[in-house]
């Protein structure tokens, strides 16, 4: 048995050695396969290597030639870059000089202009006096004597009572009667004034005499608060005053006095005087002047000018057009006879003017041809033509939703900081080449945003269509109460004469509070939020004034934007509701979606265009049509929308299209559009191609989208800008095109 068993495990162990034989075979042999596979490949790589290299050997010079060429390309170009780098800094250094050389000769001119003035006042001086002390020489006595035989003669033709005068006799008051003279007139002049006076209606007239030596020739009558003033003194005053007003008339002094006493014989000048019986926080009441009318203008001493607001029977209540500090009770005050005017004209246009209608801006007097009263009726019926032509914004929001037509009178409200401003700004910029003159009326601003805003309209260009009148914070109420009347003085000289103005009220709740101030300073009984009864009045008035005149009229408009500032957005307080009342419509500004970021915040649900689609291009009447609708039915789902998750397709696709047009209607400020490039923009996205975009895509989506609609059809602008409306066959062909790019649209 043991033999066995050593057979068998001889056996065993020959078929475990054969095993290991074959498996160590077949493994040595796939490693030597494996070697010479590598050592092929190594090869193989290395013939490819030398190939190229050869290649590389090969192509090496036309590589370099290349290189140099493309670094000679580049150091081209970079020398091209210095190059209009150089000429770009040397055209914005010679811009710099120019607007130095500019500054330089325009501050020339003004020191120019000063010391002419000063020259003149001083030669006014000398020369009156010399000509005062010649005049009062002996020789000159015969016709002194004579000049005041021709004054008398002239006051028995001419001699008159006002109606004042008059109204005083009626109730049983005395008027005075005082002459002065330079010395004891004859008896028989003094009989025959008593005469003229009882000729115009005095019974037993009591005259005093007043001798005066410094009237130097000639008689001053004065019959109650009038003066007739026959002088060689007011002769000589009148002459020295136009003298040194001939700063830039080229007049000699010595032809302008020439001329002035050339003019002994021709009316005396007559005038009524009254006193400053008090004066406090910008307010006079003067005694006198009893015929003064409401809205005059007077002087008072010291070249202060201020205008009648209170008729009493023995007082007038005058507000102070100016500084006060130095008026006194007791000081001389002047009537002129005239309404309160500002100069009107082309040459106010770039210019930066007061309430007064004088520059501020340091460029010089402006001689404008004309003036105009602050206050003049507004057009009738007749003279008016309903609203039609549009007034483009150059806003999305306001010109698609609540469109603005040429004589339209529409407010903006808001609390403050919701963009107001900006849109009286946007709207002014977007004129430029529309042939329309641009009216901005600050009320209550600070100087410094004023200059801010004017430098916008510097930068955009629109100053050189554009007038700005200022009333500062710091100025006194009187100013800005009338800043607004100015303004539309300003606008009605164009609009009579055939032009289209627009004028922005910024903003005429502070002309409220400026009204309110003089009303109680004036002791006028207060009322509502202790704004006086007339306030509606103040605005009713102003805003009336805008309008769109026919055919027979001239044709022209002004369109009027007032802003009102709300507290807390109540848009129901006094003057608010006020002025609502008033215009044609009202863009509401939303705080709370200002500070979300819709810009502009335009609450589509409180803003209304009473002119509506009659002020809108046919084109964009089309597109948005249903967009107000639309876009109010989204606020309130978005709002709905808030308080739950589980909402229909259908509710889920309106919000889905809500979001995305209220992305589109937003803005960037001092970018105002065409009106074809926002029907193009509405159309597509009231269509749904962007239905499939992301939000932050929107404004990329509508930059490409302008240009390429252009391309594919030129034709387009002209077809939109002409107001007619889109036909079947261009609205199809325009959804094409849309389409054409939403499918390409990355």
């Amino acid at each position: 048995m043991s033999g066995w068993n050593i057979f068998y495990g001889l056996i065993n162990f020959a078929i475990l050695a054969g095993a290991l034989f074959l498996i160590g075979r077949k493994i040595v042999k796939g490693m030597l396969q494996k070697h010479r596979d590598e050592v092929a490949g190594g090869l193989e790589q290395s013939e490819q290597a030398a190939k190229n290299a050869v290649e590389l050997l090969r192509e090496l010079p036309r590589i370099t030639a290349e290189g140099e060429q493309a670094v000679a390309q580049i150091c081209r170009e970079g020398e091209d870059a210095a190059e209009k780098s150089r000429a770009l800094a040397a055209e914005e250094t010679a811009a710099e000089l120019a607007e130095l050389r500019r500054d330089a000769a325009q501050e020339e001119q003004r020191s120019q202009r000063a010391l002419r003035r000063e020259l003149n006042a001083r030669a006014a001086e000398d020369i009156c006096a010399r000509a005062a002390k010649l005049l009062q020489k002996p020789e000159y006595a015969g016709a002194r004597r004579d000049l005041e035989e021709r004054f008398v003669a002239r006051m028995e033709r001419e001699l008159k009572l006002t109606a004042g005068d008059r109204m005083r006799l009626m109730e049983g008051d005395s008027l005075t009667l005082t002459l002065s003279a330079p010395q004891k007139p004859d008896g028989a002049l003094l009989a025959r004034l008593n005469r003229a006076a009882e000729a115009a209606g005095l019974k037993e007239p009591h005259m005093e005499l007043t001798l005066n030596e410094s009237l130097i020739g000639g008689l001053v009558l004065q019959v109650g608060d009038t003066v007739y003033d026959g002088s060689l003194a007011g002769l000589l005053e009148r002459a020295r005053q136009q003298i040194a007003a001939a700063d830039d008339s080229g007049d000699d002094a010595l032809a302008v006095l020439r001329r002035e006493l050339q003019m002994v014989d021709a009316e005396p000048e007559v005038y009524q005087t009254g006193r400053v019986i008090s004066v406090s926080d910008g307010i006079c009441r003067v005694s006198g002047i009893s015929d003064a009318m409401a809205g005059e203008l007077l002087e008072l001493d010291g070249g202060l000018r201020g205008m009648v607001m209170d008729l009493e029977k023995e007082n007038v209540g005058v507000v102070l057009l100016g500084g006060f500090d130095s008026l006194q009770e007791g000081a001389g005050v002047r009537r002129t006879g005239t309404i309160l005017s500002v100069p009107v004209g082309e040459e106010l246009i770039g210019r930066v003017v007061d309430a007064l209608g004088r520059p501020i801006d340091g460029g010089g007097e402006i001689r404008a041809a004309s003036t105009r009263p602050i206050e003049s009726p507004a057009p009738g019926v007749i003279q008016r033509k309903s609203v039609s032509k549009p007034m483009q914004t150059g806003i999305k929001a306001i010109d698609a939703l609540i469109p603005i037509g040429r004589g339209q009178r529409e407010l903006i409200i808001g609390d403050r900081q919701t963009g107001k401003t900006a849109i009286a700004l946007d709207t002014i910029l977007n004129q430029k080449g529309k042939d329309m003159i641009c009216i901005y009326v600050a009320i209550g601003q600070k100087e410094s945003t004023v200059a801010g805003f004017v430098e916008k309209l510097r930068q955009g260009g629109a100053l050189d269509y554009s007038i700005v009148v200022s009333a500062s914070a710091s100025e006194a109420a009187p100013m800005r109460y009338i800043a607004p009347y100015s303004g539309a003085a300003m606008g009605e000289y164009f609009m009579y004469k055939g032009r289209d103005v627009l004028i922005v009220y910024d903003d005429l709740s502070k002309q409220a509070v400026a009204y309110r101030e003089i009303s109680l300073l004036l002791h006028r009984p207060p009322g509502r939020e202790a704004y006086p009864g007339d306030v509606f009045y103040l605005h009713s008035r102003l805003l009336e004034r805008a309008a769109r005149l026919s055919e027979e009229y001239g044709g022209g408009s002004m369109t009027a934007l007032p802003i009102i500032e709300t507290q807390a957005g109540d848009i129901a307080a006094y003057i608010p509701t006020n002025v609502i009342s008033i215009t044609d419509g009202q863009i509401f500004l939303e705080t709370d979606l200002f500070n979300s970021g819709v810009r502009p915040a335009v609450n589509v649900g409180l803003s209304v265009s009473r002119v509506g689609g009659s002020a809108q291009l046919g084109a964009m009447k089309q597109v948005a049509g249903r967009l107000r609708m639309d876009l109010a039915q989204y606020r309130e789902l978005a709002a709905f929308a808030q308080f739950g998750s589980d909402l229909d397709k259908t509710t889920q696709a309106t919000l889905h299209r809500g979001d995305r047009m209220t992305e589109l209607l937003k803005q960037p400020q001092y970018a105002p559009m065409e009106a074809h490039d926002q029907v193009i923009s509405i159309f597509a996205v009231s269509e749904g191609f962007a239905d499939g975009l992301e939000l932050k895509d929107i404004a990329r989506f509508e930059k490409e989208l302008l240009p390429y609609v252009k391309q594919s059809w030129p034709e387009l602008e002209s077809l939109i800008d002409s107001g007619r409306k889109l036909t079947k066959d261009e609205l199809q062909r325009l959804r094409e095109t849309v389409r054409d790019f939403a499918e390409s649209f990355q």
